[in-house]
């Protein structure tokens, strides 16, 4: 009987506390799924996606924003970041070292490791494994609000090789290149050429 209980709490749970990273889910968004609403913040990445200020992320209160890489046309989300930046190096290693703890105990079947260090050998990233999903903690010294500082970021995707992680990138190359067709179609139609 206790189990059936257990069984009937856990299923009537809304999806979104049970929803995690093993479901490619993270701070309120999915990976693959597109962004519902054009969006109000968004710059564009160096190659032409789309980098987007989440309007309506589920995260923890410590987390200062939440950005999505998405495609440039359907908004389809190739990446999930979270970010908090501190005015020291210690400030930051320890949130740093305190969700290393927490990631590691929420998902304790993931392949944890693969250290990246700096010049003076400090680890500046980690990652947590489990395909297709790669999810990495990283500390950088960024500007912020006009300010030198240390960013701690989170950020979730697929594996390097994984297939999810390609399809997603032939659909922003095709994207893309649609986009780019079209801005210079339209240029065309506006501009004198005469000669050229």
């Amino acid at each position: 009987m206790p189990i059936r209980l257990l069984l009937c709490c856990l299923f009537a749970l809304p999806t979104v506390v049970v929803a995690d990273a093993n479901e490619g889910q993270f701070m309120g968004y999915e990976l693959g799924t597109e962004y519902p609403a054009l969006p109000r913040d968004v710059e564009v990445t160096t190659v032409g996606n789309l980098l987007i200020e989440a309007e309506n992320p589920t995260k923890p209160a410590d987390i200062a924003r939440v950005s999505l890489v998405a495609t440039p046309e359907t908004r389809t989300i190739g990446y999930i970041i979270a970010a908090s930046w501190y005015a020291t190096e210690g400030e930051a290693r320890e949130v740093g070292r305190r969700y290393v703890e927490l990631l590691r105990a929420k998902y304790p079947d993931w392949d944890f490791g693969r250290e990246m260090m700096d010049a003076s050998l400090r680890i500046v990233e980690v990652n947590f494994d489990r395909a297709p999903y790669n999810l990495q903690l990283r500390l950088v010294r960024d500007e912020h609000n006009g300010r030198s500082m240390w960013r701690i970021s989170m950020g979730l995707g697929w594996q390097r090789e994984s297939g999810e992680l390609h399809a997603w990138q032939n659909k922003a190359v095709t994207e893309q290149a649609v986009a780019k067709a079209t801005e210079y179609e339209q240029l065309m139609k506006e501009s004198d050429v005469r000669g050229l």
